[in-house]
């Protein structure tokens, strides 16, 4: 742990910060407030525009982190490190000590599943390719400065040592890199000998060798994902610039992207004074002014320019302190959740997954491009089953573990039991400890997710047996005193399913559920296969899809299929389409009947690809909250993306669409507001099923016109059918109806939505 800051040390800091904030105060003085505040008005609603391409920027750097983990990223999510980053830059604006604070909550919140000094590692090596990087926009902004402006040459000379020291540095680094250098265990070495230092030095100077080691490897050992991470740095860094270059445009500063480039390049300079300066507050707008008075836009300009970054830093600091606050609780819950499923303690429910007497080829058998027996563990996970045993003959386990563990899906936890026999009954007796139900799955097949459900929530005293026609389906639910019976006076020679179901139905002690065919397949040969991948598909599609999502779901299945080959998490794919919206925002912004066509375009794919995220989830078992969470808060930044590049893209058409922009984003923010405390009240710990919920209170509310209307309405606003209705409109040269017909129709959502709040039970709903 870093060690705490003495008061003296304290009191200097704030004592800096407060000089900060009045040069701050002068600047703002001296400039006039009402010259800046005509600038911001100026940029408009293009400051979501630049809000948002920092938002992307933190996503690529949080990219860049993750493939320094290289195969040990799957331990951890995207989402969740995509939070801790922002927790971690909302902290950095505390100056140094809130970086190394920052940096410590990322180690620790990456989890137990990564060992420390990987944790260490990962860190470690995110910060130093993304200070490279920066020490590369720094050599460029500066080499760009001496071609751009006509300095003195003194300053000129000042300039080219500062370069030529500044690339001595990279060189030295990469040298040291390259020979294996002692770069860290050298110093911790000499500082061993220096009393209470020397002492904790000495306490971690295992660590300090191991994180110096794999800091080495990574380089040597990893080369593509070490290029992969600096390229990804280099992009976050391009983002910065595009971001100035923005900024500049939506002020009516016709510069270039070279100018754009100096002023990236001199702020990098200005961000070492934040080691002394918390927050670089006044030093940073002061920079920005000076910068701005070299590049030939005026010192005003430069200081309008700090400004709005600041409120972008802002912006995303308040999110990052969302985070700090949201990811201890998603992590007590996720544990609360572990021990309600008993994994942590007593592991009251198990699963058997029946491997034995099966062809490999069979279980091996890739489905939705995961093994078909991977498949039967992970539903079993999914459906609550603490403990996992896998039964398999002793020729085949070593083959089996291996094919698996190649996926990075196969939890450490899963119990691998020899079957030599292959006998159910002496299974049952090795397996059964202290768990209220035991549920045996046959590994060759494949299982709707309502089926490992229905038998995670057995609990009548007989055996569940789903069947399809007279054939079992291959589950099987027991509770423990039925378990317990059947592994004492199960025949001997009982090896399979059907030969347990065929002396069950004499004993009668099991209940046959009828389940339709569609919702399981078994796969034996290539034919099986291919239906089982047909099967898939169908699961897909969700009971709350309309004519526009089923529409949408001929495209997005398939784009989804080639996802699922490649390491791309449902949480990419969120993300991925949050830039498409974005981006089809930024074409509605610019105005004129093209760009607005060509945003109505962009609209509909990111409507496409808007169910892709939902479909790699459910096809790769990768279903998760904070997922649904990550989905929902993308679809409401589309919403914002679209109908802030409308209100800018209409202004040049007359004032009366400021007014109608206004009501559309009182009403847009009012409904994202209420719909989001529906679904937390509504969906639970399940906010999937928030929609489905709603659909049906209000269908069951029929004689109440107010639910009724929204009942029958709501398809309206949702991202499966609004695109279409933006493009359809666009095209016929009318967008200005569709923007006001949102305008009219946000605000009728919101007292729906709000009513519905206030007037469903959900203890009943969710009961």
């Amino acid at each position: 742990m870093p060690k705490p800051v003495s008061g003296s040390s304290l009191w200097g800091r704030v004592s800096v910060a407060l000089v900060g904030v009045l040069l701050l105060a002068q600047l703002v003085a001296r400039t006039g407030p009402t010259k800046l505040v005509d600038g911001i008005v100026t940029v408009g609603w293009g400051l979501m525009g630049v809000i948002g391409l920092a938002g992307l920027s933190h996503v690529v750097r949080t990219w860049a982190w993750r493939v320094t983990l290289l195969e040990e990223k799957h331990h951890a999510s995207f989402g969740r490190m995509l939070a801790l980053r922002l927790t971690s830059e909302a902290a950095g604006q505390a100056g140094v000590f809130g970086q190394v604070f920052g940096d410590a909550w990322r180690i620790a919140g990456l989890g137990s599943k990564l060992s420390m000094t990987n944790r260490i590692t990962s860190v470690a090596l995110d910060r130093a390719l993304y200070a490279a990087s920066g020490a590369f926009v720094t050599i460029a902004g500066l080499t760009s400065v001496l071609f751009l402006l006509p300095l003195p040459p003194k300053s000129v000379l000042y300039v080219d040592i500062f370069l030529a020291g500044l690339a001595a540095s990279i060189v030295l680094a990469v040298i040291a890199v390259q020979r294996r250098c002692a770069v860290l265990s050298g110093p911790a070495q000499v500082l061993g000998g220096l009393g209470f230092i020397g002492r904790w030095v000495d306490s971690r100077r295992s660590t300090i060798v191991s994180v110096e080691r794999k800091l080495l490897d990574f380089f040597h050992h990893a080369r593509g994902a070490f290029w992969g991470s600096l390229a990804l740095n280099l992009a976050a860094q391009l983002a910065a610039v595009l971001e100035v270059y923005l900024i500049l445009r939506l002020m009516g500063q016709h510069t270039g992207f070279v100018a754009a480039l100096a002023i990236e390049g001199l702020t990098k300079l200005v961000s070492v004074i934040g080691l002394f300066n918390p927050g670089n507050i006044g030093t940073y707008e002061g920079g920005n002014m000076l910068f701005g008075k070299l590049v030939g836009i005026g010192g005003t300009a430069g200081l309008t320019l700090g400004l709005i970054r600041r409120i972008r830093a802002l912006f995303w600091a308040a999110a990052g302190a969302v985070c700090l606050v949201m990811l201890p609780k998603t992590a007590r819950r996720e544990q609360s959740r572990r021990v309600d499923n008993g994994e942590p303690a007593g592991r009251r429910h198990a699963a058997i997954i029946l491997a034995h007497g099966l062809p490999a080829d069979s279980v091996l058998a890739r489905v939705g491009a995961l093994p078909v027996l991977l498949r039967a563990i992970l539903g079993a996970q999914k459906a609550g089953q603490g403990r996992i045993v896998v039964a398999v003959d002793p020729a085949r386990n070593l083959r089996l573990q291996e094919e698996l563990r190649r996926t990075h899906r196969l939890s450490d936890n899963v119990e691998w039991y020899l079957a030599g026999s292959g006998e159910i009954g002496p299974i049952l007796r090795d397996v059964i400890g202290h768990e209220e139900r035991i549920v045996l799955i046959e590994a060759d097949r494949t299982y709707h997710p309502s089926l490992h459900r229905c038998a995670a929530e057995w609990a009548r005293p007989h055996a569940l047996a789903p069947i399809t026609g007279s054939q079992p389906v291959g589950i099987y639910a027991l509770t423990a005193p039925c378990s317990i019976e059947l592994a004492r006076n199960c025949p001997p020679g009982t090896r399979t399913l059907n030969e347990l179901h065929e002396w069950l139905l004499c004993t009668g002690c099991v209940e046959c559920v009828p389940v339709a065919g569609d919702k399981w397949q078994r796969v034996v040969t290539s034919e099986d296969r291919l239906a089982a991948e047909q099967k898939l598909d169908g699961w897909l599609v969700k009971p709350t899809d309309g004519l526009f999502a089923r529409m949408n779901r001929k495209v997005s299945i398939p784009i989804s299929r080639q996802l699922i080959k490649y390491p791309i998490t449902p949480n990419m794919v969120s993300l991925f389409t949050l830039g498409v919206s974005f981006l089809a925002g930024t074409f509605f912004a610019l105005g004129g009947r093209g760009n607005m066509l060509l945003g109505a375009l962009l609209s509909v794919v990111a409507s496409i690809l808007d169910g892709s995220d939902g479909e790699v989830a459910r096809l790769t078992f990768q279903e998760s909250a904070f997922g649904c969470w990550l989905e929902t808060v993308c679809d409401y930044l589309y919403y914002v993306f679209i109908f802030a590049g409308m209100t800018i893209g209409l202004l040049g058409r007359g004032p009366v669409y400021r007014i109608w922009g206004t009501l559309l984003f009182f009403g847009a923010l009012a409904s994202i507001l209420t719909t989001a405390l529906q679904r937390r009240r509504l969906g639970g710990t399940r906010p999937e099923q928030y929609l489905s919920l709603w659909q049906a209170e209000a269908s069951r509310r029929r004689s109440n016109p107010f639910l009724y209307l929204g009942r029958y309405t709501e398809f309206l606003i949702r991202r499966c059918c609004l695109p279409y209705v933006f493009l359809a409109f666009t095209l016929f040269g009318i967008p200005h109806l569709a923007f006001i017909g949102a305008a009219v129709g946000a605000n009728i959502v919101w007292p729906i939505a709000l009513y519905s709040y206030l007037t469903f039970d959900p203890v009943r709903l969710l009961a």
